[in-house]
């Protein structure tokens, strides 16, 4: 060993046990070594294919403020490297390590010349992800077991993009796809009977309507998770909005038992009235949407202890045990084998987060072929 070159063996003895990640390139940076946790993280931001080819170091991390070549200037000059470096990952999330980096020399292989050991550094705040709620890192110590929290997190949140990308890819692109298709079959064909003229102008309304409603949902996702969002509070009457949910889906409940059960004396709250009406409508959409015909779906309008109730029950489909926890979760959709359903997965995480804005509670219960019954809990004194 000369002044300005470690033993490569002698360092991996050392720092295995200490340091959590191993990357071993040649004098330009190309990786020709490392250790299973950098293929953990590159197949979490879904890059596993890059080291299946020649990829340099600098493809997958950062510095905070200087580039690769300080690093390499630093390794030739004095032999060593102490600093942080940052691994890449999607929405422009970083996981941050400390790193201590050697120049080796080339006994155990003439391609190895740089030695990169990583440690996860302790992270106490990370950006919150734009499709989720939760932040997805949040350690606090060094343990094995947060490290691989930390791994699971990010692989959720690579599950939640997937879904997110299929969902609205398949509810933007399959509504337009029937209306350029039956808009060019009515211009190609002037001459077509007239039902079947104004049964294909009906296709063309409804899908984009369908439409119209998928980017509505998206941005008004996106506006509700913003911190300065303001109600536009005022003096609302609950029967009213409830009678506006029934008649407006009443219409596409046609093949249902579909009721609505009201208490006599009006009630009155304070409330921003077109988000309040949209978190009941969705309530209502869901579950006409999730009963199956000859199914019955009912909204009720009642006062118990403390609280107005909005209670919206079915009899449809159900809701797995494993997935309850995520229902409210933005992008999230329940598998169900076998049926068709429509939407992105975004109705229920709008409706909860309305209902938390005003200070409302949500309730639900569910079971597997027996249906579902969601309460907005408003209390009377808010």
């Amino acid at each position: 060993m000369n002044e300005k070159s470690f033993d490569l063996i002698k360092i991996l003895n050392e720092g295995v046990k200490e340091y959590d990640m191993i990357i071993i390139t040649d004098q330009n940076g190309k990786i020709e070594l490392y250790n299973k946790v950098l293929s953990q993280l590159c197949n979490s931001a879904n890059k596993d294919e890059i080291l299946l080819h020649d990829v340099k170091i600098n493809q997958l991390f950062s510095l905070v403020k200087n580039d690769f070549n300080s690093i390499f200037n630093s390794l030739e000059v004095n032999g060593q490297f102490y600093g942080q470096l940052n691994f890449s990952l999607s929405f422009n999330q970083k996981i941050p390590f400390d790193v201590k980096a050697y120049k080796v020399n080339g006994e155990a292989n003439q391609n190895y010349r740089y030695l990169f050991m990583f440690k996860l550094k302790d992270i106490t705040d990370i950006e919150i992800d734009p499709l989720e709620q939760k932040t997805f890192i949040k350690i606090s110590d060094k343990s094995a077991q947060n490290k691989i929290d930390l791994i699971t997190s990010y692989e959720e949140l690579e599950r939640l993009k997937e879904n997110f990308l299929a969902s609205v890819s398949h509810e933007l692109r399959t509504p337009l796809a029937s209306i350029i298709g039956f808009a060019e079959t009515l211009k190609n064909d002037p001459d077509l009977p007239k039902d079947i003229y104004l049964e294909f102008l009906d296709i063309i309304l409804n899908e984009g309507k369908r439409l119209a409603a998928t980017i509505n949902d998206l941005l008004d996702v996106s506006q509700l998770y913003k911190e300065s969002i303001n109600l536009q509070l005022k003096n609302v009457e609950l029967q009213q909005l409830v009678t506006r949910a029934y008649e407006q889906f009443k219409p596409l409940a046609a093949n249902i038992n579909f009721g609505i059960q009201l208490i006599e004396k009006p009630l009155f709250v304070q409330a921003d009235e077109n988000k309040l009406q949209q978190a009941i409508n969705n309530l209502v959409s869901n579950a006409i949407k999730f009963t199956p015909e000859g199914g019955k779906v009912s909204i009720s309008l009642y006062e118990k202890d403390d609280n107005y109730i909005i209670e919206v029950s079915d009899t449809g489909y159900g809701i797995p045990e494993k997935d309850k926890e995520k229902i409210f979760d933005r992008f999230y959709r329940v598998e169900r084998p076998g049926l068709e359903i429509r939407g992105v997965g975004l109705g229920l995480s709008i409706t909860k987060k309305i209902l938390d804005l005003h200070g409302y509670k949500l309730e639900f219960e569910s079971e597997i072929n027996k249906g579902s019954t969601f309460k907005i809990l408003i209390p009377k004194k808010l």
